[in-house]
C-alpha cells in the first residue's frame, strides 16, 4: 500500500485519487482521502469523473482472452519437456571395440605422463647456475666479496687448502686485465666450493670450482647462460666444473675463460 504525500499540488491530488480508486492506499492514506473529498467539493468533483471514466472503460473494453497456441509456449517455458537422448551407434567407419579404445586411453596417457615429467624433471645445471648467481650477488652486497683478500695467488691458494680438502688452481691474470683479488668459500648442493675472485675494472668476477664426482674425462665445451642479467659461463677440467659469472658485457667474460683455460691448460 502507498502512503499520501502531502497534498501541495494538484497533480499530486490526481496521483492520490487515483491510487486511491485502484485500492492502491494504505488505510490510514484512504481515511485521509476520504476526509479531503469529503471537506473539499471541486476534489470530490474531480473523484466522480475518474470514477466514471474508470467505469465507462471498463464497460467497453472487452477482455482478451489467451489463445491456445500462447497458453502451450507458455507451458512450454514453465515446465519444458524432458529431452530424450538418442544412443550413440557409430558408423561402420569409426566404430571402435572396447580394445581399442583402451588402447587409445593408455596411450594417451603416456604421451601426456611423458610431457608432465619433462616439465617437472630438475634440471642439475640450472639449479646450480641460479644458486650461483644468487651466492654472487649477496657477495656484491657484502663489505668485500671475499674471505681472503690478496692479489698473491701464492697466499690464496694455501687459504683455500687449509680450509678444503680439494682446491683449484688460482691462476695471475693481470696480464691481460683481470687481477686476482682473493677468494671466499660458498655452498654449493650442500658442499663448501672454493671461489676465487677477480677484478674487471669496477666489476667483480666470481670463478666457482665445484668438484667433479665419478667420471675424470675433460670436456672441452663452453656454455654461456644468462641469469637475472649477469652473464655465466661454464666449462669443465679433469677436477673441477667451473662457473665464471659477473655483470660485466658476455665478450669480456668470455675472454675471461679464454684467457684462464689458456694458462691453466684446460684447453
Amino acid at each position: 500500500m502507498i502512503k499520501t504525500p502531502s497534498w501541495s499540488s494538484r497533480e499530486e491530488s490526481i496521483l492520490l485519487l487515483n491510487a486511491y480508486l485502484d485500492n492502491e492506499l494504505d488505510a490510514a492514506s484512504v481515511l485521509d482521502v476520504e476526509r479531503r473529498l469529503a471537506a473539499d467539493p471541486a476534489l470530490k468533483a474531480e473523484h466522480d469523473r475518474l470514477k466514471q471514466l474508470q467505469s465507462a472503460l471498463a464497460s467497453q473494453l472487452a477482455r482478451e482472452q489467451a489463445s491456445e497456441d500462447l497458453k502451450r509456449r507458455i507451458t512450454e517455458i514453465v515446465d519444458p519437456p524432458p529431452v530424450v537422448a538418442k544412443p550413440f551407434r557409430p558408423s561402420p567407419r569409426t566404430a571402435y571395440g572396447w580394445p581399442q579404445l583402451a588402447a587409445a586411453a593408455a596411450l594417451a596417457a603416456v604421451v601426456a605422463g611423458a610431457g608432465v615429467f619433462g616439465l617437472l624433471r630438475p634440471d642439475p645445471l640450472s639449479n646450480d647456475i641460479a644458486a650461483i648467481v644468487a651466492d654472487h650477488r649477496r657477495a656484491l652486497l657484502a663489505a668485500a666479496p671475499y674471505d681472503v683478500a690478496s692479489s698473491d695467488q701464492h697466499t690464496v691458494k694455501p687459504w683455500f687448502d687449509s680450509k678444503l680438502a680439494l682446491s683449484p688452481q688460482v691462476l695471475d691474470l693481470a696480464t691481460w686485465g683481470y687481477p686476482l683479488a682473493g677468494g671466499r668459500v660458498e655452498i654449493l648442493n650442500g658442499k663448501p666450493v672454493p671461489v676465487l675472485v677477480y677484478k674487471r675494472r669496477a666489476h667483480v668476477i666470481s670463478v666457482v670450482a665445484a668438484p667433479r664426482d665419478g667420471e675424470k674425462s675433460v670436456a672441452t665445451s663452453v656454455r654461456p647462460a644468462t641469469r637475472d642479467g649477469y652473464s655465466v659461463i661454464t666449462w669443465q677440467s679433469r677436477d673441477f666444473d667451473y662457473f665464471a659469472v659477473s655483470d660485466v658485457a658476455e665478450s669480456e667474460l668470455s675472454d675471461f675463460v679464454a684467457r684462464w683455460r689458456e694458462v691453466s691448460g684446460d684447453r
